[in-house]
């Protein structure tokens, strides 16, 4: 599957091999390891290779062509039509990439897939993911308590999701 998604300032895109040392060094970050499960290499690549359900998607600033962030999409084909935004991290933070790309990807989920939800989860002590999300739209729907374990300590997430009904009458 094809996938590219811009606006002026960034563009979406299928992370390619090559990527991969960007991805690595962005999700092991210390700014970014007390909010994400780290993948390996392998793990990256095999999430790269899928093109069933899974995308794995980099986001690039358009004007000096360079990597800012990385995504997963789940759940692309659900015949729930629920897709999942199962991860996020960012290398370039406070100048609004992380926004450009959360609406981008509601626009997409909700317009080109046709999704009918669009939810993630995210850790109970990460403020200003949450805040964002809420900021773009997202509903809390639960805790669930010590449900992941990062960095081998056991993490509460937040589940929240937006609808389409949501989406468009915003």
């Amino acid at each position: 599957m094809k996938v590219v998604i811009e606006n002026s300032t960034i563009l979406i895109r299928r992370t390619l091999e090559s990527d991969l040392s960007y991805i690595i060094t962005t999700e092991s970050h210390k700014d970014n390891i007390p909010f994400i499960i780290q993948w390996s290499r392998e793990d990256h690549l095999q999430a790269i290779q899928q093109d069933d359900n899974l995308l794995h998607l980099i986001v690039m600033e358009k004007k000096e062509n360079k990597p800012v962030g990385y995504l997963l999409i789940n759940g692309i084909n659900s015949k729930d039509e629920s897709i999942e935004l199962k991860r996020t991290a960012f290398s370039d933070k406070g100048k609004g990439y992380g926004r450009q790309m959360l609406q981008l990807m509601k626009k997409w989920v909700f317009t080109e897939k046709k999704a009918n939800r669009f939810w993630l989860d995210v850790v109970d002590h990460n403020k200003r993911a949450k805040a964002l999300y809420e900021s773009e739209g997202f509903v809390e729907e639960g805790l669930q308590r010590e449900a992941v374990k990062i960095n081998n300590k056991f993490e509460s997430i937040y589940l929240m999701s937006m609808l389409k009904k949501e989406y468009f009458t915003k």
